[in-house]
């Protein structure tokens, strides 16, 4: 059997199915959320569709615990494991992007970006994501733990299943342009680095005196 952990458009995930099972074989999609120090520490989590006689294996049930802390089956179609990761890595995108912005007018409008991530951290807003990428990104350091243009591909991704869903997603369209400009950008050159470097691309196209001077 197969077990695929690849983030692919639905479409190419779904033909290696048919093609794994013309040859006899059972396939399971299981794209997993988490980057370098997820998978590392073994914090990953599967996000899986298609044989639910593999999900069920007690080989490929002991991989994922080893591999992850958690372990989701959406059914025996190949193409919802799909869906549900493009949803988590478009909202993920979409908070980078919004986070981003935020800090940027911090900064502009003379605010302290440490004191801002401290009271972002005391409120609502809290977010493992802000609170392990916020420092770096007023250092600019975008060291990557998942990179940029991956992060892009994935929001289009998501993109085009909204739009064939029929459902209204303007927010993080508006991210993915951000993040495409970024990838596109020859001068930044951040498509390699972290997708937190989208933060780089806000300061360049600011006008504000700080983002100017930076």
């Amino acid at each position: 059997f197969i077990v695929d952990c690849a983030t692919l458009a639905e479409s190419d995930m779904k033909r290696m199915n048919d093609q794994v099972k013309a040859k006899g074989g059972q396939f399971l999609e299981a794209p997993v959320s988490g980057s370098k120090g997820p998978a590392a520490n073994g914090q990953l989590i599967f996000l899986c569709a298609g044989s639910e006689s593999i999900f069920q294996d007690a080989t490929a049930q002991s991989s994922f615990d080893a591999m992850g802390k958690a372990t989701h089956f959406f059914g025996n179609e190949v193409g919802r494991g799909t869906r549900a990761k493009l949803v988590v890595n478009s909202l993920m995108g979409t908070m980078m992007a919004a986070f981003g912005e935020s800090l940027a007018l911090s900064e502009s409008v003379g605010l302290n970006g440490d004191k801002m991530l401290e009271i972002f951290g005391q409120g609502v807003c809290a977010s493992p994501l802000y609170s392990l990428k916020g420092s770096k990104m007023l250092k600019k350091d975008h060291a990557p733990n998942f990179p940029l243009q991956h992060a892009h591909k994935d929001m289009k991704l998501a993109v085009d299943m909204a739009n064939e869903a029929g459902t209204a997603y303007s927010v993080t369209e508006a991210a993915e342009q951000l993040f495409k400009q970024a990838r596109g950008d020859a001068d930044l050159n951040v498509a390699e680095q972290d997708f937190s470097a989208v933060f780089e691309s806000i300061h360049k196209e600011s006008k504000s005196e700080f983002s100017k001077k930076r």
